[in-house]
């Protein structure tokens, strides 16, 4: 497994845990940091781990300064269907398809998941939505302002009712790796890409890697893990990760799955139900 996917799992970790403070990674040398100001040092001290052990420069997230004040995303034009290359389906039950023309694949989302495609006008309209005015979700949707939608094809945010009032937002990431195929036909590929993980998130523990198959026959990889994280407020939790490799067209798909233990049991089912809808190729 190349050095590319554990940059690639060290910007989809940070992208996801902006709620939270991590032990054991440096700070800069400040006066009585701030929350947020851990938070900052965070990223940039393990985006810049990364990008050392790759070589390669890679934007990173744009973190919210202040957790009580709103951020105000920068307007960007909004690129047309033949642009992004997908579509989101919306139904009256509130579920939700998403298809991606260039990864050719097509999933579906079950009711309070919301989609937003980067640079998108859903991405917009998010930030005046009441499920999505706490910090943490404020912080969450500046934090993808300035991925590169080619390869983030989709951030889905839980907006069930009860999830979006604590200092956590559970996500889905959907990341293209165009250049790297992972093989599933063994789990060599796979057990690669999980020795990079703790080296990019101190505390991380992968808990278990298997090569598997949805109900179709998909083949797909697994990786799950969990971390000690604190949250702005000062409340210490585990986070959950469950990342699912698949094959594409060209290149692959990693859809990661980010929560708490807490909140688990009730979201996995539902990310598991989503994975069984995949449908690559024509």
């Amino acid at each position: 497994m190349n050095t590319r996917r554990a940059l690639f799992a060290a910007l989809i970790l940070l992208t996801t845990i902006l709620a939270c403070v991590v032990p054991g990674l440096p700070a800069a040398s400040q006066p009585a940091p701030t929350p947020d100001t851990r938070l900052e040092n965070m990223v940039a001290a393990t985006v810049s781990a990364a990008i050392a052990q790759t070589e390669q420069a890679v934007p990173a997230p744009t973190l919210a300064p202040d957790s009580t004040a709103t951020p105000v995303p920068t307007p960007s034009p909004t690129p047309d269907a033949d642009d992004s290359g997908s579509a989101i389906n919306r139904f009256e039950d509130g579920t939700a398809q998403f298809i991606d023309m260039r990864g050719g694949y097509e999933f579906s989302l079950p009711t309070g998941w919301l989609p937003i495609r980067i640079n998108s006008q859903e991405y917009l309209d998010a930030w005046l939505m009441p499920e999505l005015s706490n910090p943490s979700m404020q912080r969450s949707l500046s934090s993808i302002e300035k991925l590169n939608p080619d390869e983030i094809r989709l951030f889905v945010l839980d907006i069930q009712e009860g999830h979006t009032e604590i200092d956590f937002v559970t996500n889905i990431s959907l990341y293209w790796d165009k250049p790297n195929e992972m093989s599933l036909a063994d789990d060599a590929d796979l057990k690669s890409a999980a020795a990079t993980l703790p080296d990019m998130l101190p505390g991380l523990e992968v808990t278990a890697t298997e090569i598997s198959a949805t109900a179709s026959g998909l083949p797909i990889g697994v990786i799950t893990s969990k971390t000690p994280v604190t949250t702005l407020e000062g409340v210490n939790v585990e986070m959950f990760q469950k990342q699912v490799f698949i094959k594409v067209d060209v290149g692959t798909m990693v859809i990661t799955l980010t929560s708490t233990e807490e909140l688990k049991q009730v979201v996995l089912p539902q990310f598991d139900a989503m994975i069984e809808t995949l449908k690559v190729g024509n």
